[in-house]
Parts: C-alpha cells; sequence; structure tokens
C-alpha cells in the first residue's frame, strides 16, 4: 500500500515512477505540472499526489514484477 509521503519523497528526487499492475503490465508515472500515466494501452492525467495514492492503492499496484512466468 502507498502513503502520499512515499510519492513525495520520490518525485522530489526524480521525475517518473514504474509501477506494475497485479497482472504484471507496466505502467509508467511522470511528473509534469499534474500527474501522467502511460501505459497498458491507456492515457491518464491524475491532479495531485492523493490522486495518484488512491489510484495506485485502488488497484493494487506494486513496484516490481512478480516474475510469474508459467509454461
Amino acid at each position: 500500500m502507498f502513503t502520499q509521503d512515499y510519492f513525495e519523497k520520490h518525485f522530489k528526487l526524480h521525475n517518473k515512477i514504474v509501477l506494475y499492475t497485479p497482472d504484471d503490465i507496466k505502467l509508467e508515472f511522470t511528473k509534469e505540472p499534474h500527474f501522467h500515466m502511460s501505459g497498458g494501452h491507456t492515457s491518464l492525467d491524475l491532479m495531485d499526489v492523493e490522486d495518484l495514492t488512491s489510484f495506485c492503492n485502488a488497484r493494487g499496484l506494486k513496484t516490481k514484477p512478480s516474475n510469474n512466468i508459467t509454461v
């Protein structure tokens, strides 16, 4: 679960963050005048850190892919 503090600290040092959905789809969030997400055939704008935090937690995003490879 992400917190607003986590994203605030991250974006003070970096301009983007890559997160993964539970299905390991890569999503890239960039800091512009607002937060922008691209990935998974979707593009979305989020207004602030609170929106970003809610979005990530509601969708179960994570910082690393699970690498569950099935054959």
